[in-house]
């Protein structure tokens, strides 16, 4: 059961409070910003542009946050990306309390929102790696689930708190999560790890963690596919779900719909939880099939209930495939290079977000919104087909805690010198 897990070992407990405080933040702001934009008559693409420059800094500086969190203690450069994003974050919220901010002043801080992102994302999962000693999927699971949850309750939140306050308060309640988490992470303690001494010498250690990503075919071809999902389905899905259902329900029943979603994610961890199948991306590809009809919906103008049918089926797809998806980065991976593999694998993942989201609006305006939606659909879809024919992805087998993992090229490039 999830609950004695968490019991046993306080580390992992904070650990996963510190996540589960930083989704609830990450789940209200795009809700938040975005209400708060279109209130103050913002364009469609004034949005999708913000909404797309907040993943331009984590794009470009990921892989040097990879290469410092892998040569330092990952925890403290973390706390100081939580500290910073707090900083910023009620900066913004500030700015509209007190009126109308401009486009280049919302431009700025969501890029440096994005510079604290790029330092904290890969060492969440090697932080994990090192709280959790052994099989990681058990904690993954229950990381998803308390995410889950949280990411429940906290769109319905947002909601009433627009509704009863305004969209600002919302964002200056994002600004409040960061600070929890920073607290929560700071608390955590570590047995000591032996790390390289000196400066890193950042050219080297790329080079070295490219070796490593290159060298495993279902880790880069499944990165591959994710690109194309970034530029084509989930890009333009977070800007254009989000400004016609709000358009079209209001931000009250968009933020319930959200809720919805992130109860199928409940689901979805639970599953994942008992779950272990033999071959964890076959699945899990699978699985994510189950994400297509919700763009699809959408784009059609299905009615509210069946949307939430939607979106419950698609949070329990996405949630099972990432369970499936980190716990295998995490146990096929050498520890010593996990941030630096996480590294490439959120950059390729995630590189084209950016791109999706910022034309997501000039597209819709050309060809309809509808059609950028159901392209989004079949996209999806092909593209997790494409993965059940690479026989890297189907073929992979889990591994036992126990079982050694082999690095990513042969012989290892890496002497890590201490």
């Amino acid at each position: 059961m999830v609950r004695p897990l968490l019991l046993r070992d306080p580390n992992l407990r904070r650990f996963i409070l510190a996540r589960s405080f930083s989704r609830a933040g990450d789940a209200v702001f795009p809700i938040g910003l975005t209400a708060v934009m279109v209130e103050q008559d913002f364009s469609t693409s004034a949005v999708g542009l913000v909404l797309g420059a907040s993943m331009v800094p984590v794009v470009a500086l990921m892989l040097v946050g990879g290469v410092l969190l892998d040569h330092f203690q990952p925890r403290s450069p973390m706390v100081i990306a939580d500290l910073t994003r707090f900083a910023l974050q009620a900066v913004l919220a500030l700015l509209f309390l007190t009126g109308r901010p401009a486009l280049w002043q919302i431009l700025v801080i969501v890029l440096c929102t994005g510079v604290a992102q790029a330092l904290f994302q890969p060492g969440a999962g090697s932080l994990l790696k090192q709280v959790v000693q052994g099989d990681t999927q058990p904690a993954n699971a229950a990381l998803r689930a308390a995410e889950s949850v949280v990411s429940l309750a906290a769109p319905a939140g947002a909601g009433f708190v627009i509704m009863a306050a305004s969209a600002s308060v919302v964002i200056a309640l994002d600004a409040l999560s960061f600070a929890a988490s920073a607290v929560l992470l700071w608390r955590i303690r570590l047995a000591a790890v032996r790390r390289p001494v000196g400066r890193p010498d950042v050219r080297r250690e790329l080079k070295i963690g490219w070796h490593e990503f290159a060298g495993r075919p279902w880790l880069w071809s499944t990165v591959g596919v994710f690109a194309l999902f970034g530029l084509l389905v989930f890009g333009p899905f977070d800007v254009l779900k989000a400004v016609l259902l709000i358009e079209r329900f209001g931000a009250g029943t968009y933020g319930l719909l959200i809720s919805t979603f992130s109860l199928g994610a409940i689901a979805g961890g639970v599953i994942a939880w008992w779950s272990k199948p033999a071959r964890p991306l076959k699945v899990g590809v699978l699985s994510l099939m189950a994400f297509a009809p919700l763009p699809a919906g959408i784009a059609f103008g299905a009615p509210l209930s069946l949307l939430a049918l939607f979106f419950f089926m698609g949070g329990t797809a996405n949630a099972f495939w990432a369970v499936m998806w980190a716990t295998t980065v995490q146990s096929h991976s050498p520890p010593h290079v996990l941030s630096r593999i996480h590294s490439y694998e959120v950059l390729g993942s995630m590189g084209l977000v950016p791109a999706g989201r910022a034309l997501a609006g000039p597209v819709a305006a050309g060809i309809g919104a509808s059609a950028v939606l159901l392209t989004s659909t079949a996209v999806l879809l092909l593209g997790g087909l494409a993965l059940l024919l690479v026989p890297a992805v189907v073929r992979l087998r889990r591994l036992a805690p126990a079982e050694p993992v082999t690095s990513g090229t042969e012989p290892s490039v890496d002497s890590h010198r201490l």
